[in-house]
């Protein structure tokens, strides 16, 4: 048996480790691809959509409807390729609302729904808006967080918003340079 010094041992170990590390944190970056929707897009816009709202999806329509009337605020986001999010505003005659955001389950937590808002509130801005809306479901305590972070803020509770079953809270946020 051939003795080695400790501190061999460690610089070894370190070797061995550090690059492993680097590669995780590497592979955790994305990019993220925001631009206006597509009709093409759609058969993945309403995949995504019932993935992840269920029996709250939107029907094809809506979606058509959104497209057709804010084109340039029906936004998606794609990662290497995919369709991974959407995000739909409109203009209003006192600021803009946000009608849905939605990013897909394995998408989250990566900055997905950050670049699609920040796109969209960069057109609201542009558009002349002053301030926009959105509500949220009183326990999606993530999207809360997110809204929070981006200067959302919350102006009051709607009781039973989403169906009779959920409150919805009520969020805006000033599009003016203060």
């Amino acid at each position: 048996m051939v003795w080695k010094p400790a501190w061999k041992a460690r610089t070894t170990w370190r070797a061995l480790i550090i690059p492993r590390l680097f590669e995780r944190a590497i592979q955790s970056v994305i990019i993220v691809t925001v631009r206006v929707f597509k009709t093409s897009e759609l058969p993945g816009i309403l995949r995504m959509e019932r993935e992840c709202f269920h029996r709250d999806a939107w029907p094809r329509e809506v979606f058509l409807d959104y497209a057709a009337a804010v084109p340039g605020l029906f936004l998606v986001a794609r990662v290497d390729g995919k369709i991974a999010g959407y995000c739909i505003a409109c203009l209003t005659r006192y600021g803009a609302e946000l009608a849905s955001l939605a990013v897909r389950p394995r998408y989250r937590k990566c900055g997905v729904a950050t670049a699609l808002l920040q796109a969209t509130l960069r057109k609201l801005r542009r558009s002349g808006a002053a301030a926009v809306w959105l509500m949220v479901r009183r326990e999606n305590d993530a999207a809360i967080r997110l809204y929070r972070k981006l200067g959302f803020v919350r102006t009051g509770t709607v009781p039973n918003y989403y169906d009779g079953r959920s409150s919805g809270w009520r969020m805006r946020m000033s599009l003016t340079l203060q």
